[in-house]
């Protein structure tokens, strides 16, 4: 039986009392689908500005230490014969923008710790994060690359560094290229400074 059914079965008096309610969740239902709402896509948008703004200010910082290379620059080294390995960056657990780092080394062969295949790589990466713990290979590379204290990777691109994947693929498929995750490393990194003052 529909509820409309249900309705006209009460009796007068529960249809009555009905009545004031109805007419109190309606404006309240009004109210929030006027301020909730919007609250809600200003709060995200505030989110998404926040993100590009700090990759910009990450970049222009990089910029400053002399660890940036443009595209046109990085093109003339690899045309040269510089080889090297492209190392793509996820910065954060959850929000999907990746960094593009450049360096001449061969990673997968200096690299003291071997990484899985990406599936099983994505598991341990999950079962380091509810120990509080980084996966070994986002350690190594942190320290050796990434770092913005002690790396010496080169950075190419912030918010979408996966599109260099595509371009090195298409002009330059020869060229190692690896993934790493730094949250966990960052975050660890930050707490033991913290400490040390």
């Amino acid at each position: 039986m529909s509820q409309t059914g249900e309705f006209w079965e009460w009796p007068w008096y529960q249809k009555l009392l009905s009545i004031p309610l109805y007419l109190f969740a309606l404006p309240f239902g009004i109210l929030i689908g006027l301020f909730v709402l919007p609250l809600l896509m200003v709060v995200g948008l505030f989110a998404i500005c926040s993100n590009f703004v700090g990759e910009r200010l990450f970049y222009l910082s990089m910029w400053n230490d002399g660890r940036t290379l443009s595209r046109r620059k990085l093109r003339r080294r690899l045309d040269a014969g510089e080889t090297g390995t492209l190392i793509i960056e996820a910065p954060t657990m959850g929000w999907g923008f990746t960094h593009a780092w450049w360096t001449p080394d061969d990673v997968k062969t200096l690299s003291p710790v071997s990484r899985s295949d990406d599936a099983e790589y994505g598991e341990q990466v999950l079962v380091f994060l509810e120990e509080e713990k980084a996966h070994p290979w986002d350690e190594w590379c942190w320290r050796e690359y990434i770092s913005t204290w002690e790396g010496t990777a080169i950075l190419l691109k912030v918010w979408n560094g996966k599109r260099y994947r595509t371009w090195f693929e298409q002009h330059f498929p020869a060229v190692a290229i690896v993934e790493t995750t730094s949250a966990i490393v960052h975050q660890l990194e930050m707490e033991a400074q913290q400490e040390m003052r």
